[in-house]
């Protein structure tokens, strides 16, 4: 038997029995007693106070129906004469089912995206491509901890699936467009460095807005003819770039915490960069720096630096 039930028998018992033995045959303590039945009167008491509130609830929420439970407050204790909690009120327009329902109108997706949409599974370009050097880019963006951990940068970069070279990079306090459009820069002043045509070439990335805004398909398909591939499945679509980022920040994450501004930020990483591309052997490309590599190939001057 639920105390509730005990309770209750002991309730209806009261007439033939005294309270002290109806307790102790159910096992009932006079503090559990006495604790619930105040309770009880004063959950009964509030039930009849909310219910003489009630109409004059509904009544300001016909006068203003676009009124959320703040707006309300002032009209509503004017019916009253009383002050309202506004804590009180926004739970019994919960319970009454007054609350306001606004509607929420979502932008309509851009045009690419439409398009991006109606082209599901056959957007990753990159999936069974075999690249050769500087043919497929893989890009994201990531964030980089510094100040000790106080503060987050956000930093993007292109790796270059076939050599691991990293062609540019942009580091910023904020994700966006400019960001993205800064690295793309570095990266077209690196192709034309080491004489390198972008027409062509492959792209790829999530579907990040950056990603799909015009900015960034002008800058890359229309003024520099490049052919755009995006992930269809997160980052199990990119893992070139998701590999780039787990050695790159393990390796540097000490050197990143210690850098007290972006200006400082900035200075670390692109030594490390440097040092990434001329100097860290990668055993995907024979345990070569991917400069070293790249000159193997015949491509490039003396310099690829990306500063």
């Amino acid at each position: 038997m639920t105390l509730d039930e005990k309770l209750e028998l002991i309730q209806e018992s009261q007439n033939n029995l005294s309270l002290n033995a109806c307790l102790a045959a159910l096992g009932v303590s006079k503090g559990t007693w006495h604790y619930r039945m105040r309770g009880d009167s004063k959950q009964a008491e509030r039930e009849a106070r909310n219910e003489v509130l009630r109409p004059k609830v509904v009544k300001v929420v016909e006068d203003h129906p676009d009124y959320g439970y703040r707006r309300m407050k002032p009209d509503l204790e004017v019916e009253v004469g009383e002050a309202v909690n506004h804590k009180r009120l926004r739970r019994l327009l919960n319970q009454w089912d007054l609350a306001l329902h606004r509607t929420v109108v979502r932008p309509k997706p851009s045009r690419v995206v439409r398009i991006l949409r109606q082209a599901k599974g056959h957007l990753n370009l990159a999936a069974g491509m075999d690249p050769g050097p500087l043919e497929l880019l893989s890009t994201d963006f990531t964030e980089i901890p510094f100040d000790g951990g106080n503060r987050k940068a956000h930093l993007i970069a292109m790796v270059d699936v076939a050599s691991e070279w990293v062609p540019g990079w942009a580091v910023g306090l904020s994700k966006d467009g400019r960001l993205a459009l800064e690295c793309w820069k570095v990266v077209v002043e690196a192709y034309g460095a080491v004489g390198q045509d972008m027409a062509g070439i492959v792209v790829h990335s999530d579907q990040d807005p950056v990603f799909t805004s015009y900015d960034w398909l002008r800058a890359l398909v229309v003024d520099s003819g490049v052919r755009i591939s995006y992930s269809e499945r997160g980052a199990w679509d990119n893992p070139w770039i998701e590999s780039f980022w787990s050695r790159f920040k393990t390796e540097n994450r000490g050197l990143f915490l210690d850098a007290k501004d972006l200006v400082d930020l900035r200075g670390l990483i692109s030594r490390q960069m440097r040092y990434y591309n001329g100097s860290r052997r990668h055993s995907s490309v024979g345990n070569r720096p991917p400069m070293a590599y790249l000159k193997s190939e015949g491509i490039g001057p003396q310099d690829l630096s990306t500063d």
